[in-house]
């Protein structure tokens, strides 16, 4: 065999192509990713275990609610301690956290209420004078008979009606003022507003209204709701005055006379109001 020839065979058989070369190279980077891959798969990184660690989450349910105590007379229970009480959920019985006395509509009421709704505007004990965050107002009513006041008496109505709204009247109470008459109109409502009152106070007019008795002794439209009403003392005392009015009659007859003066009555009434 030609020397030439041998030479070119053997440097085919001990040194690897080009190509053969490239195809290892891909297989060792290949390996080398794949372990890379597998051990951050295993092994976690420190910072993060550290901040798994940290983290802790603790869930409660507060239930706030107040409690009044009376007794069978309807007197209210006071010296009561947290003692005293057993709280059951669900047949459970479970702690009482927090127990405190609270006078009901003081300021250290509406400061436990605002701090529950977390509102910052709390009551100040140190400046009673400045305005406090009621929950809650009155509602207040006042109807007044105008049919069956005169003068005098409507006079010392009205004052009494104007000396609560314009000092006695708090923040967030309502008040309405209504009238047996009914003059005083769309006014009979409901409102805060002090004005509104005012002018519902101003509408209250005298009214002349009389029911009038002519026979002795005279009744009035209240006796005669009671004699309606079977009052047994009323009804009698016009029965023996009836019977000493006119002698001779029997007691059933002036029974009867009492009964048709006191309907005669409240039927003129009913005619009025």
């Amino acid at each position: 065999m030609p020397a030439s020839s041998t030479i070119i065979k053997m440097a085919k058989s001990g040194v690897p192509s080009p190509a053969a070369r490239l195809g290892w190279w891909l297989a060792l980077l290949v390996c080398l990713l794949a372990i890379c891959q597998g051990g951050r798969g295993q092994t976690p990184p420190e910072s993060k275990r550290q901040d798994q660690s940290e983290i802790l989450r603790v869930y409660t349910d507060l239930v706030q609610t107040d409690v009044m105590v009376f007794d069978r007379q309807g007197k209210f229970v006071n010296g009561l301690k947290r003692e005293d009480f057993e709280l059951r959920i669900d047949g459970k019985p479970k702690p009482i956290e927090f127990f405190e006395k609270i006078t009901a509509g003081s300021v250290s009421e509406e400061s436990q209420l605002a701090a529950a709704r977390g509102s910052s505007n709390r009551a100040n004990p140190s400046n009673p004078a400045g305005p406090v965050p009621l929950d809650r107002g009155r509602p207040v009513f006042f109807y007044i008979d105008d049919l069956h006041l005169d003068l005098t008496g409507l006079t010392t109505t009205r004052k009494l009606v104007a000396r609560f709204i314009d000092k006695e009247m708090r923040q967030n109470d309502e008040a309405a003022i209504a009238s047996a008459s009914g003059q005083i109109g769309f006014l009979q409502q409901l409102t805060d507003n002090k004005t509104v009152l005012h002018a519902a106070l101003e509408r209250l007019k005298l009214r002349p209204y009389s029911v009038r008795d002519f026979t002795h002794p005279a009744m009035t439209e209240y006796q005669a709701l009671l004699v309606a009403n079977y009052d047994r003392d009323i009804t009698g005392y016009f029965i023996d005055a009836t019977m000493r009015e006119n002698p001779g009659i029997t007691r059933d007859t002036a029974e009867a006379m009492v009964n048709s003066r006191a309907g005669s009555l409240l039927q003129q009434a009913g005619y009025v109001t």
